[in-house]
Formats: structure tokens, C-alpha cells, sequence
């Protein structure tokens, strides 16, 4: 029987990369989703989809399942901080019944995607993992919390990762909604000839990070079995005003939003332990698809 991969979240932006490559490789790919952002058409042919809400709905009885990759949360920062209940049932909780399953079926390994956000506004840039976390919305706060949970289960009858996601751009992003990040939003109004809106002076900072890269690390993240936290990002960073200039059309500044001031990866502990290294920068990208 084949080993089987589970992809919590699998529908979604970066999940439907994930499972597209996993299957590309020849892996058996179930996705667990409850399709409240993600779509099913964006899972490729191959993947075996459960559609279940990872907060209340039994788990399927999986035989032989060896990786598990837990990409499913919600990922509003501005949603969160008007219903902290909500994230912490969707983050928090469902992270603790994702690992009770995971030891009750034998698997080997959860990787789980966190966010740069725990960081808040960061006191030391590049960050690296070692900087003290100082999370600003409940968002960030329940991704840390649920980091301690993996940290806590591994070893025991489980090996755990997690890898905080610097700013993701690419194919297949949400463009509108409070889920939707920059990046996407001024595609979307360059494409339609409006003007590209930054917050404030758009002197604030961002590590933009692809998302092909993003699963490249979390393959890699899969094959080993110590536990660690890694961020993943380009290691460069870059205004809102640099990006938003980069379409080329024109700007128009709104009133500034509480957010992190500043944000570059230090990512030499995620070339080290996983040999990985980005290979996309975000204006070539931007330069060559909008």
C-alpha cells in the first residue's frame, strides 16, 4: 500500500501548489479542506479531497498515512483582531485535534506553515528565529501557540515543524477581500486601470517570498526528522512604494493601517538545515505577469 500524504488546507493558495507538486512527484495526496477560501477546482486530478471542517468534523480513518503538511487557517490579521474566537478555533484548536490524530493513525511527520507575523514589529532586522516574538493581532498569537503544540508532540510517537511564511506572492491568489494580500490587490487594480492604492507613505517594508519556493521548503521540510521553526523568506526587503511603483501605473496613498513597520527574513538557518535558497525575485516576477 502506498504511503499517503495529507495536505490540511490543500485547496487553497498555497496549498493547490503544494498538492499539484506532491502529485507531479508521484505522491498519493489526501486533502483535508472545508473550502471556505480554497476552491476545488484548483485541486489537481490525482488528489483525494475530504471536504471537513478541521474544528468539529470526525477525521477520516486513514491507513499508512506517513507526512502531514498543515496549511489550513484562516489568515486575516485585520478579521482577527474583530473575532479573536474564531482564530483561535481555527488555528489553535484544530492544531491540537490535527495532532491527536496524527499520533492515533502512526504517522511519521507534521510540517505546519506559521507566519512572520509572530514577530510583530520585529526589534532586530534580518530576523532571525532566535528574536523574541511579540505577536500584534490574534492571528500571529495563535500561530505562535499552536507552534509550542508542536513543539511539545514531537518526539513522542511524532516528529514536528513548523516554518513561518515571510510575505507569499504568485500564481492563484485571492484578490479581493480581507484575505487578499497587496501584491494581488495591485495586479488586480493595475489590470483594471485603476490606481494602485498604498497605505500610508508605502515607506513600510515586506520580504516577498514566491510560492514555488514556499514548497520547495516545505518538501524539504518533510524529509527530515528533527524538530525546528525556519523562516522562509527571500531575505530582502522591499517598501509597499518600491512594489506598488513597479506596475508602472498610477498610485494612490491611503490612510496607514497598525502594522509592522519593518520586515526582512533572516534565512540562513533554512539554507543550513534544509539547503534551500529562493529563486524568484518578486519585480521580475511582478515585471513579467502583470
Amino acid at each position: 500500500m502506498d504511503k499517503i500524504t495529507v495536505v490540511t488546507g490543500g485547496c487553497g493558495f498555497i496549498g493547490h501548489h503544494l498538492v499539484k507538486r506532491l502529485v507531479d512527484i508521484g505522491k498519493t495526496v489526501v486533502v483535508l479542506d472545508n473550502l471556505s477560501t480554497g476552491r476545488f477546482t484548483d485541486m489537481p486530478e490525482g488528489a483525494t479531497l475530504y471536504k471537513m471542517d478541521l474544528t468539529i468534523d470526525d477525521f477520516p480513518n486513514l491507513q499508512n498515512v506517513d507526512a502531514i503538511y498543515h496549511l489550513a487557517a484562516t489568515t486575516s490579521v485585520e478579521e482577527s483582531l474583530s473575532n479573536a474566537p474564531k482564530y483561535k478555533a481555527n488555528i489553535l484548536s484544530a492544531t491540537k485535534r490535527l495532532l491527536i490524530w496524527a499520533a492515533d493513525i502512526n504517522a511519521r511527520r507534521i510540517v505546519m506553515a506559521s507566519t512572520a507575523a509572530v514577530y510583530g514589529d520585529p526589534s532586530i532586522i534580518p530576523t532571525h528565529e532566535g528574536v523574541p516574538v511579540n505577536p500584534m493581532s490574534p492571528y500571529a498569537e495563535y500561530k505562535w501557540r499552536a507552534e509550542n503544540h508542536l513543539a511539545h508532540c514531537h518526539g513522542k510517537g511524532l516528529t514536528t515543524a513548523c516554518l513561518r511564511f515571510f510575505n507569499v506572492f504568485g500564481e492563484g491568489q485571492p484578490t479581493s477581500g480581507s484575505y487578499a494580500p497587496a501584491v494581488a490587490r495591485f495586479m488586480t487594480q493595475y489590470s483594471d486601470f485603476e490606481p494602485i492604492t498604498v497605505t500610508g507613505d508605502g515607506s513600510q517594508t515586506r520580504d516577498y517570498v514566491y510560492v514555488k519556493d514556499v514548497v520547495a521548503a516545505l518538501i524539504m521540510a518533510m524529509s527530515r526528522d528533527n524538530f525546528f521553526i525556519l523562516n522562509i523568506g527571500s531575505g530582502e526587503e522591499l517598501s509597499i512604494l518600491e512594489v506598488a511603483e513597479s506596475f508602472g501605473g498610477e498610485i494612490q496613498f491611503v490612510p496607514k493601517r497598525n502594522e509592522p513597520y519593518q520586515s526582512c527574513a533572516d534565512i540562513k538557518m533554512a539554507t543550513i538545515e534544509l539547503g534551500w535558497t529562493p529563486s524568484t525575485n518578486i519585480i521580475s516576477w511582478i515585471k513579467k505577469n502583470k
